[in-house]
């Protein structure tokens, strides 16, 4: 039986695979199913509300996080005064034609969101902090995702969530 083998870029980062380095490129050829297993993960989660008549901007640093915890029973995350709520996310490998590793789908059950779907992004991942690619210092090294929600069709709630720690088994 043929296994099924896919490419792991593996030029300025740490390639997640058990991999065979192909002659002098910085291509490593690997099976897919040597992703290794992600334990748990610590995000930094950032909120801005704007309903706040003072204003509202937090970052918090959560606990460790296990992967694909049910949604009643994955812990509570408070973002300063801003927001708080279950913070649930799935690990799952990424497609063939993409270029990382690995997807971070990730659901924040916010209070402040009450008339509309929690907060949803996904934070493509290699397993590794990223790379500067330019010498712009806005540019995050750390792997994230951003996504904003209207409270009652008017004001906005913006989140930021970063991967920050990890544990692979």
């Amino acid at each position: 039986m043929a296994s099924t083998v896919s490419l792991c870029m593996c030029l300025m980062f740490v390639c997640l695979c058990d991999c065979v380095l192909v002659a002098v490129t910085p291509t490593k050829t690997c099976r897919s199913t040597d992703v290794r297993k992600v334990i748990w993960l610590k995000f930094l989660v950032t909120v801005n509300d704007t309903w706040d008549p003072d204003g509202c901007i937090a970052t918090v640093l959560t606990p460790r996080l296990i992967p694909g915890k049910e949604y009643n029973k994955s812990e509570s995350v408070r973002v300063g005064r801003c927001d708080k709520g279950p913070l649930w996310f799935n690990i799952s490998e990424a497609g063939i034609k993409e270029s990382h590793a690995m997807n971070v789908d990730l659901i924040f059950f916010s209070s402040v969101v009450e008339d509309a779907s929690p907060p949803t992004c996904r934070i493509p991942w290699n397993g590794t902090y990223l790379t500067p690619k330019t010498t712009m210092a806005n540019e995050s090294l750390l792997p994230g995702c951003f996504v904003m929600d209207s409270r009652e069709g008017y004001h906005m709630t913006y989140y930021w969530f970063h991967v920050i720690d990890w544990m692979f088994g």
